[in-house]
Parts: structure tokens; sequence; C-alpha cells
């Protein structure tokens, strides 16, 4: 009799064991984020490289990853990825074998300040297009402003003050020159342009608070071509700003003067050679020719031939993506998304689209960038953004905001009764969530259970009555 027990006591923790290794390597598959810096300590104008990389136990397919940081401290030069002004964009693509991969961005120290650089969102699949959940990281660096002679940054030894944290200025002037765009507290960088001969300007700048402090560096040693000027002002608590003088002694060539376009009432240039140089480039989009107000200037082509992209730069020196039409003279930011089989870049319908019944235009942000989407109602869970895949079709696509997924909408047909017409009824699509998948597997798992529970009372019975007879 204890031999039965223990038998089918075994037998069933077996096949529970079975079932529940199941489940985990159905939904416990998953990537890890990792983020490395060349250096942690920076200075303004110096560069850094940061490294993420992503790994898994199994091959990896593809993954799509946001990566933010403060713009205000680190602005984004280059590498294996796309964006800029808080948000680079990267994404990478498997051979079958790797189990892990990474992408390198280039940033630049522009202001003082910490800034943390991390991972959020997007989307990992295995090679066999399973979904992989995704561990995040994040690094943190430290950017300090040059010091004039005997100044210091707050430090263990040398805690922060206390008191007033106010390190704006009140006014800023130069001699010689004149500052673009003009002096606004708030406004942390500028231009000047001035002569080529010019080694030196005369820097006046007043704090808010009396009682902060005001040093200039750089403004002594000016050469030929760009330079900067810093304007750190120290409040009395220790907290810093700086002001930012991009001074160009010399003028610029009339053929690398490139044009200027308003959007959104901000100014945005063409960006030149040598900064197109740094820029990555959407992937698949080749170098071509175009043409605004007149000038020359660079459009990438897209692999389908539909799209042309151009790279501008913001009042801070920040590039940006754009979808460009010549003919309409329009900008378009541009914004893409990958998928494990399909990349898409979210476009913006023209008048002869048909907006989904039900559905109106709202503003969102997608991977740090606002989009214009498409939501039923108060619904926000759910919405519609029009997209164009590398076939070049372009359509509606349902977008889950909480899994952060697409699936390609077809809008159902409306269904009328012969005998009494209606309303056509518009049925909401139908997902299945991963909570949804996991829920059933529990059922399942509890089903299999009972059972399992039912076939062992019934051997037992079965050993009790058999013994008895032998008996």
């Amino acid at each position: 009799m204890n031999q039965a027990w223990k038998k089918w006591g075994i037998i069933v923790f077996v096949v529970m064991l079975c079932i529940l290794n199941f489940k985990t390597s159905a939904y416990a598959a998953g990537a890890n984020v990792t983020i490395a810096v060349s250096q942690s300590s920076l200075k303004i104008g110096d560069t850094i490289s940061v490294t993420v990389s992503i790994s898994s136990e199994g091959a990896i397919g593809s993954y799509s990853l946001p990566v933010s940081y403060n713009s205000s401290v680190l602005e984004y030069t280059g590498g294996s990825g796309n964006g800029g002004g808080g948000t680079v964009m990267i994404a990478g693509y498997g051979d079958g074998a790797q189990t892990r991969l990474s992408a390198t961005l280039n940033f630049k120290a522009i202001g003082n300040g910490t800034c943390t650089i991390a991972t959020s969102g997007g989307e990992a699949y295995g090679w066999d297009e399973s979904v992989l959940n995704i561990s995040h990281a994040g690094a943190n660096v430290t950017v300090s402003a040059p010091q004039a002679p005997g100044e210091g940054n707050p430090s263990p030894d040398n805690p922060p003050l206390s008191g007033s944290d106010d390190n704006t200025l009140k006014s800023l002037e130069i001699s010689p020159g004149v500052l673009s765009p003009a002096f606004q507290s708030g406004t942390t960088s500028y231009t000047v342009e001035l002569p080529k001969d010019t080694k030196a300007i005369v820097v006046s700048a007043v704090a808010n608070d009396s009682k902060a402090t005001v040093s200039v560096t750089h403004h002594n040693d000016l050469e030929p071509g760009a330079n900067k000027t810093y304007i750190v002002v120290t409040a009395e608590n220790g907290t810093q700003r700086t002001y930012v003088l991009n001074v160009n002694c010399g003028e610029i060539e009339e053929e690398n003067k490139m044009p200027s376009v308003m959007l959104n009432g901000m100014e945005y240039t063409f960006a030149t050679t040598e900064r197109l140089e740094e820029a990555a480039v959407p992937e698949g989009f080749e170098a071509g020719e175009g043409e605004y107000e007149g000038t020359p200037v660079t459009a990438y082509v897209s692999p389908n031939h539909l799209l042309h992209v151009v790279y501008l730069l913001n009042e801070d020196g920040e590039g940006q993506w754009f979808i460009y039409n010549q003919e309409q003279k329009t900008f378009i930011l541009y914004v893409e998304y990958r998928a494990a089989a399909n990349r898409y870049i979210i476009m913006v319908p023209g008048t002869e689209v048909n907006i989904p019944s039900g559905y109106a235009p709202v503003e969102t942000e997608l991977q740090g960038q606002k989009i214009t989407v498409y939501a039923k109602g108060d619904d926000r869970e759910f919405l519609l953004i029009y997209a164009m895949n590398l076939n070049g079709e372009t359509g509606f696509y349902l977008y889950d905001t909480v899994e952060e997924t697409y699936q390609r909408y077809i809008e159902p047909e409306a269904v009328i009764q012969e005998s009494e017409p209606e309303e056509p009824v518009e049925p909401e699509p139908s997902l299945v969530t991963e909570d949804e998948k996991l829920q059933n597997l529990r059922v399942v798992l509890y089903v299999l259970s009972g059972v399992l529970i039912v076939l062992l009372g019934l051997m037992i019975t079965m050993t009790i009555i058999i013994k008895k007879k032998l008996d």
C-alpha cells in the first residue's frame, strides 16, 4: 500500500513539474539591457561614448529601444541611433546565432548637471519571433562647467551651501558683437558673428541675485572659426547654470550657408555636410539631391524611393530627421517604429484618406516625439496610427499603448439587417493580451491538476481492491 502511494505521488510530482516548466519557458524568456559609458565625470565640451547592449539566453531576432537623456546636459552627436532632443532610437537584428547585440551612441557635454541615460519601453524578439521581456538599465554622468581659478563644484569635501538657488543672469552684453537671439534670462545658448581677426571679447554679465557669482572663460583666446565662451552663474547654495556663446570669428563662406525654415514657431537650419557626417542616417536610406528655396540640400531617399528625409538643426544645434515634400515645401517629423518582421514610418494621412468611423485625431507622444494619432472617444489604451511599411504600403495600425505593440487594422464592414435597417455596429478589434494568455494557461493547469487528482484517487481505490482480493 505504501509503495503504491509513493509510486503515484512521484508520477503526479513529475507531471506537475512538466506543466510548470512549460508555463515558465513560455513566459519567462527575457532580455537584459546594460549601459556602459566611457566616462562618468565630464567638463562642458567633453565627449563620451555610450554602449547600450541587450542580451538573452537564446538567439535574439530583433530589438527596438528608446534611449532617453537630458538634452540640456548632453547633445547627441551621432552613432548607431536616430533622434535627438532627449530621445534616441536604437534598433538591431540578429543573425540566428547572436545572443547579444549592441549599439554605440556619442554625446557631447553642453551643460552642467547630472544626466541619466536610460532605456524604457521598446520591443525585443527572439529568433523564433517570441516576445522577450526586457529588463531595462540606466547610467548616470555628471557634467561640470569649466571653472575659473580658485573655484570648485560642491563635493563631499566642499558641500553645497544653504541659501538662494537663483543661478540666472539679469543682463548679458558683449563687446564687440551682438547676441543672437536677443538676451533672455531663460535662454542659455547664443550666437555671435565677429571679424576673423577678433582675438577677445568683453563680456558683461550681471547675476539676477546679488549673492550669486559669475565667471567667464574662453573669451580672451578666440581663434578664426568657431569658438565657445562659457558664462557660469553659481547661486548662493552652490548650484550652477551655464550660458554658452557660440562665437564665430570670420564670415561663413556663402556656399556653406544653409537655408533655414520655421516649424511650429521654432527656427531650424539644414545641416551642413560636416554635421551630416555625424548624423545617424535611417537604415536603408541613401543620400540624394534636393532643393529648398533655390538652395541645393542633401535629401536622403527611402529604400522604396517614396520618401525623402532631411536633417534639420534646431536653435540649440540639436538635429532631427524630417520627411520633406519638395513640391509642397512641407516638413513632417520622421518617427520610425520597428517590429520583429517589419519596419514602419509614421505618416500623416492626406485629405484623400478616410479616417475610420468613430475615430478622431488626438496628439500623443511616441518614442519621445509628439505625433497625431486617432482615438475612439475617451479610449487612450488602443489608438490608430497611420504608417508606411518598407513595401510602400500605407494604412492604419492599431497601437496598444500598454504593451506597445502594433497590429494591422482593417475596418469592419457594416452589417445591415434586411428586415429592420439599423446603424452599422462597429465591433471593437479583438486583442488577446499576454495577461489573458497567462490566465488561460492557469485555467489549463488547474484542470489538469484536477484530472490528475481524480486519476490518483481511482488508482488508489483499485490498488486497495486488488490488495484485498490477494489477501
